[in-house]
């Protein structure tokens, strides 16, 4: 049984292709409608036949401040510039022009599918179509921040497909990212984050147990709630110390109902766990935020 993440949820309701300008966090004051400050337009292509199926959308920004447009243009152009296919560090290329950044990269994306399906096609294999979809949207426009998400999935041959959802929040004064990087370290074999402006301390374990009590909640929804930490652990992989369960790669996000936690599939648990996520209240978490974190949260 597996949970569907909200942030999914919320931007399949944004999915439709085409051109829709966005004016969330819009107020109104006396019956009279006043425009937000940032607002966006939704770019989306399609390709598809019998070989392959893509579909590419994203939510431009078309006004607010310079630096926080570039900053989130940047981060689109990053988002558009992963593919499934590739090896290694993708090479990014900023757009100015949002349909020319989607439109090219359907292409590319088409073309990658295409050449492996045909491919497969001559070792003798059945050839199922192949399919990629990139959505990259305004979750959020708050008072002080932006936030993004982007989900993939597709499928390329296998058992199954693959999916990926990770947000992204913005300081809306200058657009700078709340967050952090994650890399793999070769010299000590492990992933660690870098440019963290979100927590004062990873390593905390207080932070490490509300961590644990969030991962906690999201399998209290299956069939058979987990109790204790050893029901837990029975559930987890890649983690050797439940008291000790690393952050996600992609940063926490910030969302009306906290900071948003998302692991990517086989992360911390098996595919057929799904994507664990859970909300932390702002109440709970906000001791172990950065200043210039803590002070995005609503008040």
């Amino acid at each position: 049984m597996k949970r569907i993440y909200s942030f999914i949820m919320m931007a399949a309701l944004l999915s439709a292709c085409g051109h829709r300008a966005s004016q969330q966090g819009a107020e109104e004051t006396d019956s009279v409608a006043v425009a937000p400050e940032f607002q966006t337009d939704s770019i989306c292509v399609e390709r598809e036949d019998s070989m392959a199926s893509v579909t590419i959308s994203i939510d431009w920004p078309t006004s607010g401040s310079d630096s926080l447009m570039q900053s989130i243009r940047q981060y689109l152009c990053e988002e558009l510039a992963s593919s499934p296919i590739q090896e290694g560090e993708p090479t990014v290329k900023y757009y100015d022009n949002p349909l020319e950044a989607v439109k090219t990269t359907a292409d590319n994306r088409y073309e990658e599918l295409a050449a492996s399906w045909k491919e497969i096609r001559s070792n003798g294999y059945p050839g199922m179509e192949f399919s990629f979809f990139l959505h990259s949207m305004l979750l959020e426009n708050a008072e002080r921040y932006v936030t993004y998400l982007t989900k993939s999935e597709g499928f390329q041959g296998g058992a199954h497909g693959f999916a990926s959802a990770a947000g992204q929040t913005f300081r809306k004064s200058d657009g700078k990212r709340i967050g952090y990087k994650t890399v793999y370290n070769n010299k000590t074999e492990r992933f660690e984050q870098q440019d963290q402006t979100l927590f004062k301390d990873t390593k905390s374990p207080k932070l490490y147990a509300l961590i644990k009590e969030g991962v906690r909640s999201y399998f209290k929804e299956f069939d058979e709630p987990v109790v204790t930490d050893e029901q837990l652990k029975d559930l987890l992989i890649s983690v050797d110390d439940i008291n000790r369960i690393p952050l996600p790669s992609a940063p926490p996000s910030f969302t009306k109902k906290g900071l948003a936690f998302l692991y990517q599939q086989y992360e911390i648990a098996p595919y057929a766990a799904g994507m664990v996520n859970f909300d932390i209240p702002y109440d709970k978490i906000r001791p172990f935020l950065t200043p210039e974190a803590a002070d995005l949260i609503p008040q």
